[in-house]
């Protein structure tokens, strides 16, 4: 019993509270905490940190302490909430995305975990201990340090910075860097400073051979031109999912006017898939107007802002046509102001140019900004592009009772997946009256409409979603479910009514629309193919699954967090039987090869080898 007495009033209570911490923490992100390596280093990390500053003359380091702990704990739960939404940790790449988070407060506090805020109860009484250790070590006339310390701490240090550096590429090393907190995020800092010093560039002539490798075309003249001389409406719709195409809840149709969509003179994708990176919606727009995979890092619209494009909108203009955005939030919103120039949209309606007095969530209502849209569009001088990207259904899933016209089950109510649906259900709504408002104002037979899902609206790890959803499906919800958007395309007259379910994703929309539109692309740096014509199906993702993982016909492959074969996942979507990891090697190759040959056709600007244009500094600011 005076032993614990001892352990109690001793500074081990430091390193006992932080074990405990830990285990909190990896609980939070998914860590088998049977595995106690992971616990083991960290708490030897966090005794390096302890002694460092025991042992140092500095004098302040009772405060100092409590900020350095206090911030460890910080960058914890930033982990534990990143991890809850994107299924990864946070890297420091991603802090300059931290505008954009706090842009969308609703979003931001629907993420986080009760339990995250367990991490924050240590600090006080850590801080406790450690000054009452420097005022007794104080009272004894400080402690010195003695070379057996200064060997062990320099020692440690070594090892851990072993850890971090990884020389040989161990794979086991690669495993605790993946997962241990300190090495993770040291690894981290690590790899971004590396990369900005050593800079080995690809030849250009490598990239492309890589390409025409990876990236297979399929050239075919199936729906061919369809689409040629009309106008073109591509809409991007804010988490709709696949699921709620042609479904029904409580009685009630979901989606009545997509449904009637898709029935006359539409080519409906259904096994499409989001491919976005952690700029979420921007990156979808992105990846589904150039034919590029987003990258890890951040937002292309702002990594790339100065780049040369050959996009939609471009190629739209060198046909003749108008393009221009509609969006119905701030234009400085993921940088779209100042990157749009480069994508090739000459005007950009954002909500400092539209009727904002009708609000749902994050920005102008769907019905207003679909109202507004055709009031646009009858002041254009045909033909013209317009990219819509819409916003009442955004998380976390906010509208007022008078819009709310979907009758939910009483146990879904105040549930997320409630919310989904009701959100889900107005914008298919406003989507009924935009297409009768083209249809009063004659611009309905003249336009072609694409449609599709920025990204997914329930996420597989939140919320409840996986259990509650896996009950409306009547079958399991997993990421080939949760990663699946609708993509449709609409050609009016054309008498054309298909379903393609070729395998695709956000990547093979410009090939796609290119081949209705009767479009050539006219350079090669194009990474996806046109599904109308497609035999073979194969998209990369960026987010939310980690580099390599991919889905392949009807395969998905979810490599695991530590990039080796060992604990990776693989099923087929159609039985939800799994399959063997190591049969998949060649794909998950394909896969990486796919990621970094579009990060080195934009890192190096390949495009502006074949594409010059001349950018204005901004978009021009329509009249109000």
């Amino acid at each position: 019993m005076n032993h614990v007495k001892k352990i109690i009033k001793s500074p081990y209570m430091i390193l006992l509270l932080f074990a405990v911490k830990l285990m909190i923490y990896y609980s939070l992100i998914n860590v088998n905490l049977k595995d106690i390596t992971f616990i083991l280093l960290s708490v030897i990390a966090m005794g390096i940190i302890f002694v460092c500053f025991s042992r140092s003359k500095l004098k302040r380091k009772k405060g100092l302490f409590l900020i350095v702990y206090s911030l460890l704990s910080l960058l914890m739960f930033a982990d534990s909430m990143y991890y809850n939404y994107y299924n990864q940790t946070v890297s420091i790449k991603q802090l300059w995305q931290a505008a954009n988070v706090a842009a969308v407060p609703d979003s931001f506090v629907a993420t986080l975990i009760p339990a995250s805020f367990l991490l924050y109860l240590d600090i006080p009484f850590v801080y406790y201990f450690f000054k009452k250790h420097i005022q007794e070590d104080q009272g004894k006339n400080g402690w010195s340090f003695k070379k057996e310390i200064k060997y062990i701490v320099a020692g440690l240090c070594a090892i851990f910075a072993l850890l971090v550096i990884n020389p040989l590429d161990s794979v086991a090393i690669d495993k605790v860097n993946s997962v241990e907190f300190f090495t993770n995020h040291v690894n981290d800092v690590f790899n971004a400073i590396t990369e900005n010093i050593v800079t080995d560039e690809v030849p250009a002539e490598d990239v492309l051979d890589a390409v025409e490798d990876v990236a297979v075309q399929n050239p075919g003249n199936q729906l061919h031109g369809i689409g040629q001389g009309k106008n073109l409406v591509v809409i991007q719709v804010e988490a709709l999912q696949n699921f709620v195409i042609n479904a029904e809840y409580n009685g009630q149709v979901l989606t009545p006017n997509l449904n009637a969509f898709i029935k006359k003179d539409t080519v409906y994708f259904d096994r499409y898939y989001s491919n976005i990176g952690k700029g979420n919606t921007a990156d979808a727009e992105f990846s589904t107007l150039n034919s590029l995979y987003p990258v890890i890092d951040r937002e292309c619209y702002t990594l790339y802002q100065d780049n040369t494009f050959n996009g939609l909108p471009w190629l739209m203009r060198d046909l003749g046509y108008h393009s221009f955005a509609i969006h119905g939030y701030k234009g400085e919103f993921w940088n779209r102001e100042a990157a749009y120039p480069g994508q090739g949209f000459e005007d950009f309606y954002s909500m400092e140019d539209l009727d904002a007095r009708d609000i749902i969530g994050l920005g102008i209502s769907d019905k207003s900004m679909f109202k507004q849209a055709v009031d646009i569009f009858k002041g254009e001088k045909a033909p013209f592009f317009s990219f819509i990207i819409t916003l009442s259904s955004h998380h976390p899933f906010l509208i007022d009772p008078e819009d709310a016209t979907l009758k939910l089950k009483e146990e879904d109510t105040d549930t997320k997946f409630g919310a989904y649906l009701q959100t889900i259900h107005y914008m298919d709504e406003a989507f009924g009256q935009f297409i009768q408002e083209l249809k009063d104002t004659g611009l309905y037979d003249n336009t072609v409409i694409a449609l599709y899902g920025d990204h997914h609206g329930l996420n597989v790890g939140m919320d409840n979603n996986a259990e509650i959803m896996s009950n409306y499906l009547g079958k399991p919800y997993d990421y080939d479910e949760m990663l699946r958007v609708p993509m449709m395309i609409h050609v009016p007259g054309s008498k054309v009514t298909r379903t393609v379910s070729t395998t695709g994703g956000q990547i093979d929309f410009l090939p796609t629309i290119a081949n209705i539109m009767g479009i050539d692309i006219n350079q090669p740096y194009v990474l996806g193919q046109d599904l109308v014509n497609a035999k073979d199906g194969f998209v990369a993702f960026t987010a939310y699954l980690f580099g390599g993982s991919f889905v392949h016909n009807n395969v998905m492959f979810e490599i695991s967090r530590e990039g080796v074969f060992e604990g990776s996942r693989v099923w087929d979507i159609n039985t939800h039987q799994p399959l063997d990891a190591l049969a998949y090697e060649e794909d998950y190759n394909r896969a990486i090869t796919l990621k970094q040959t579009s990060k080195e056709i934009l890192d190096q600007n390949l495009i502006a080898d074949y594409v010059q244009r001349d950018l204005p500094n901004t978009v021009d600011q329509p009249e109000e």
